[in-house]
């Protein structure tokens, strides 16, 4: 090869070379830039298994639906129901609560975008259900710990669930009144029906008390619940059908195995 040949063969070269640098160098920033996007996908999904969802449903063979959540944290919580039918019978089992001003609020009828915070000082609509448990601060002539139901926007149908069967509104109950509920000292079962009848009928059993099993059911009866309501007042309207909630006031000194939803009633 001649002189002249070579030097027209190296600048072909060069160029060629000057042509590829950017070519390669490209195809390496897109790969890099895919290799970065799978990385990030990988560890949102590491991420989001880890911290799993805030509630998980099973449904049973017997119908029922069972709510549980990985990990008990503050926030409001849509519970899970029956495909078929309004959910007419609650039941928590291993309800303990601890600790000052925490509480635990259980509320029927709201729809199902519902977005705000569900807690013992929430507002009610017309044929709206709230169900509360409370872990006072123990001073100040509070109860340690009560539990009370209201339905409705009428203050007057709070019902604070103690041995005196007194009504007072929240935060304060009657003093004199024990609680019917020791979800303080101890974890309990507690199940409760909510028929359709104008105004609706509350009946409250806790497992132990009164001969009562919430988990067996068979043997709920009016005559052993540990509370029974049938005059909520105001001219209130049946139990609206919607979306069952759950809210947590705090990410600790709360626990419950899981709540469990049923459109048959314990006590037709």
């Amino acid at each position: 090869m001649g002189k002249k040949h070579k030097r027209l063969f190296r600048n072909i070269l060069s160029r060629f070379v000057l042509l590829l640098v950017p070519v390669i160098f490209f195809t390496f920033c897109q790969e890099k830039e895919k290799s970065d996007e799978t990385n990030l996908l990988l560890l949102g999904a590491i991420v989001s298994a880890n911290s799993g969802p805030s509630t998980v449903c099973q449904t049973n063979a017997d119908g029922t639906v069972d709510t549980t959540m990985p990990t008990i944290k503050k926030g409001t919580f849509a519970l899970c129901r029956p495909s078929n039918g309004a959910v007419r019978h609650y039941r928590i089992e291993g309800l303990k609560i601890i600790g000052g001003h925490t509480a635990v609020s259980l509320y029927v009828g709201l729809p199902e975008n519902y977005s705000a915070e569900v807690n013992r000082n929430s507002t009610l609509a017309a044929g709206q259900f709230g169900m509360n448990f409370y872990s006072g601060s123990g001073t100040g002539g509070f109860v340690p710990g009560y539990a009370y139901a209201n339905f409705g926007p009428n203050e007057s149908n709070i019902k604070n669930l103690t041995s005196n069967g007194n009504s007072t509104a929240p935060p304060a109950p009657t003093v004199a009144g024990t609680s019917l509920i020791n979800f303080i000292e101890q974890e309990v079962d507690l199940c409760f029906d909510l028929t359709a009848a104008a105004p609706p009928r509350l009946t409250v059993w806790v497992s132990g008390k009164n001969t009562a099993n919430c988990k067996t059911r068979t043997n709920l009866t009016t005559g052993n619940a540990l509370f029974n309501e049938v005059t909520w007042t105001g001219g209130d309207p049946a139990l609206a059908t919607g979306f069952s909630f759950i809210g947590l006031s705090a990410n600790s000194g709360i626990s419950f195995s899981k709540i469990v939803t049923s459109t048959q009633l314990a006590a037709p």
